[in-house]
């Protein structure tokens, strides 16, 4: 019986371990889920997916079976613009060879051949040796001159000269003495020499050269013998030196494959008729267009848009990083940002896809950069101006123009809303973006187009607006879904007539009256030193909301009533008095007010000392103040994070104090806020927010500067002029 209670037994353990074991991994998953790194780094990784996704769609349109030789069953159109080399080839090279002929008949294009001048002076070499063979044959035969007979000799002396030498110039070269005939070697070779080094010569020049020779001739200084023989033998040696100048002929090459553009199939262009027997060529531009692919091809693209997509989100990635790392502390910008960069990405993607090639002109890249600008910081929607401009460009056929397009337009529509206050600036900034998209489109236009594309400049005005508009429309909608707050929702909620300020006006007057100047202060010194004044103003107006629980338990609401605190003992009026921050950070929550505002409502006091009823608790427990608590006469905290919240606290307690004088004086002013500076600093309240010394100093002034417009001294008019006063208003009763 025990063993098949055990046996009966182990399956439901085993069934419970089972079932405990996936609940166990979920628990954890759910923990390290916990982890803001973790998330952050899941986001990243899901980005990546999705935009590499969006990449991919529509990169290989369709694959064909098709190879060098085959017949193509039907007609293949081109899915978008395509070089045909081989054309361009073709068309280049007919360029080339006319342009070649031309150069041809341009002296420009020639220069000397120095090998011609050494190669005549050798075969004029030859030449004599045969003269020379014939002069000794001649000399030691009894019948001179016939050993060999003329047209022998002609024949054998044509191969070392250009023309065939004369009868006469023969016979007159074995006639001549020693002494000329030495005289005219000489001369023959020096002349030869410098006209074939130094004069060019065509072969439409040599007439002109041989007419040339009998001025040259004479000034070498030969005999009337030597002359005619000399000049008659130049003539038939001369020849052409010239040579077509390799390194100009070069560059005319270049310059001819420069100007012949290349042959471009456009898109929704007949690539491939029907019945088209392939070519190596055809088979080329089908795989420069994806038509015709294996899975090395596909895995190679794929690698490449990888590692460019991995390379841009770590440079994004070290951006935030280096310049803004408390972004990583804001999870719901970082969703944001991402996800305006997929949809504006997805958007381009399917205008990408339409047949008409000017419709990417329209993705409204603006939209995502100025609601970055506005919601988050200019300088990350710049940020994301290059990498949206960068990603258009490859999506839309590696597009040059669309980038630059994208990129001068962002960052328009950043500048544009850089002091964005109302809705109204989001419209000026559309009429911008307008204008602005126009002219850059007529420009691109006209840098990188054949013919002018009036649809590209339409596209682009249309941008403007759409850009606009969906940044006004969708602003209230972000803000609400990712908790984020603008300026157009600071200035709503500053308004006097919002529901909170009018509950403050009418159960609290004293209190919204303090806030108000409270406001004053505060953005003065925000202004001061560079912090956020609409934030620091809004902050104020709502820093003491949760007094309207129990508006007659401060002395600002009392008007002269009585003060109920003289009946409670000062541990309870501590209670009441530090419990209004507690409560004004729920109705902020209750009422929807962004939790930026609900931190200065809970940070305005810090963990300061109620110093009046703590004096007051002292004083009553008379010589025993080290029993009390000095922390139960403390607001709970925390201490200021901002700025903002930091000059909230000192604009709050300054204001109190001074409207507690019973006659101030600029000294005692100063005197005052002095101290009130430096007892929170002694505190410790400005511990963990990034306010400077050189920061209160300046905060100090600021509200020196505010209070003296308020304690003014009155100018008290003399006598003489108040009489002049009184004597013309009685004229003016008296004319009525």
């Amino acid at each position: 019986m025990e063993h098949n209670d055990s046996q009966g037994l182990t399956p439901k353990k085993v069934r419970g371990n089972e079932t405990a074991a996936p609940l166990e991994v979920l628990a954890k998953m759910a923990g390290v889920m916990k982890t803001p790194s973790v998330r952050e780094g899941l986001l990243v990784v899901v980005c990546f997916l999705l935009l590499i996704t969006l990449l991919q769609i529509n990169l290989f349109p369709r694959a064909l079976d098709l190879k060098i030789g085959q017949v193509s069953k039907e007609e293949i159109v081109a899915p978008k613009d395509v070089v045909d080399f081989e054309a361009t080839k073709l068309a280049r090279a007919d360029a080339w060879e006319r342009a070649v002929e031309i150069a041809k008949q341009d002296p420009a294009y020639y220069q000397i051949d120095n090998s011609v001048g050494n190669d005549a002076a050798y075969k004029l070499n030859r030449f004599f040796e045969l003269i020379d063979q014939e002069r000794q044959r001649a000399e030691s035969s009894a019948r001179p001159g016939v050993a060999d007979s003329v047209a022998q000799l002609i024949a054998r002396l044509t191969k070392f000269v250009y023309q065939s030498p004369s009868r006469d110039l023969v016979r007159n070269l074995l006639a001549l003495s020693d002494d000329a005939y030495q005289t005219v070697k000489e001369k023959s070779h020096q002349v030869l020499q410098d006209l074939e080094a130094n004069q060019m010569i065509g072969e439409n020049d040599l007439a002109k050269v041989r007419t040339s020779l009998a001025p040259l001739l004479e000034k070498q200084a030969v005999s009337r013998t030597v002359l005619p023989v000399l000049a008659q033998l130049l003539e038939v040696a001369i020849r052409p030196n010239l040579v077509l100048d390799q390194a100009k002929i070069a560059r005319l090459q270049e310059r001819v494959n420069r100007e012949v553009p290349e042959v471009v199939h456009r898109q929704n262009e007949t690539l491939i008729a029907k019945n088209q027997v392939i070519t190596e060529n055809d088979l080329r531009m089908l795989k420069e267009l994806h038509l015709i692919t294996d899975e090395s091809n596909r895995i190679r693209v794929f690698l490449s848009l990888s590692f460019f997509l991995i390379l841009l989100i770590i440079l994004g990635l070290v951006y935030i990083m280096q310049f803004h790392p408390a972004l990583f502390k804001q999870e719901r910008l970082l969703y944001l940002m991402l996800l305006l960069l997929v949809m504006v990405v997805g958007l381009i993607k399917v205008l990408s896809l339409a047949d008409n090639t000017s419709l990417p002109y329209l993705a409204p890249v603006s939209f995502a950069t100025m609601l970055v600008s506005v919601l988050v910081t200019p300088q990350l929607a710049l940020a994301m101006t290059a990498i949206l401009s960068l990603f258009g460009g490859i999506i839309v056929e590696l597009n040059l123009a669309l980038t630059v397009f994208y990129f001068v337009s962002g960052v328009v529509s950043v500048l544009a809303v850089f002091n964005f206050r109302r809705q109204r600036d989001l419209v000026r900034s559309g009429l911008v973006l307008m204008g602005v998209n126009a002219a850059t489109a007529i420009a691109l236009n006209l840098l990188f187009r054949s013919s002018f594309n009036v649809e590209i400049v339409l596209f682009a005005v249309a941008n403007g607006i759409l850009s606009a508009v969906l940044a006004i429309g969708s602003l209230p909608f972000i803000e609400h879904l990712f908790k984020l707050t603008s300026a157009i929702r600071l200035l709503e909620l500053s308004n006097p007539g919002h529901p909170l300020l009018r509950r403050l006006q009418i159960e609290a007057p004293g209190t919204y009256y303090h806030s108000v100047m409270v406001g004053n202060l505060a953005e003065a010194a925000a202004e001061g030193i560079g912090a956020d004044a609409l934030w620091v103003r809004v902050g104020s107006y709502y820093h003491d909301i949760g007094k309207i629980k129990r508006p007659y338990f401060f002395v600002e609401n009392q008007f002269g009533q009585e003060n109920p605190h003289e009946k409670l003992n000062p541990t309870l009026s501590t209670l009441i008095i530090t419990y209004h921050v507690k409560e004004g950070a729920e109705i902020a929550r209750e009422h929807g007010l962004p939790d930026k505002l609900i931190e200065i409502i809970e940070q305005h006091h810090g963990t300061d000392l109620v110093r009046y009823f703590y004096k007051r608790a002292t004083e009553s427990v008379q010589g025993e103040r080290e029993a009390l608590m000095e922390e139960d006469f403390r607001y709970e905290g925390p201490k200021p994070q901002s700025k903002e919240a930091a000059l909230v606290m000192l604009a709050d307690s300054v204001e109190a104090a001074v409207r507690s004088l019973a006659k101030p004086s600029p000294a005692k002013v100063e005197s005052l806020i002095q101290k009130i500076i430096r007892e929170r600093l002694d505190d410790g309240q400005f511990d963990e927010c990034d306010l400077t010394l050189k920061d209160l100093n300046n905060v100090k002034n600021s509200f020196l500067k505010v209070f003296g417009g308020l304690f003014h001294s009155r100018v008290e008019y003399p006598e003489t002029v108040l009489k002049e006063i009184e004597r013309k208003k009685s004229g003016a009763d008296f004319s009525k």
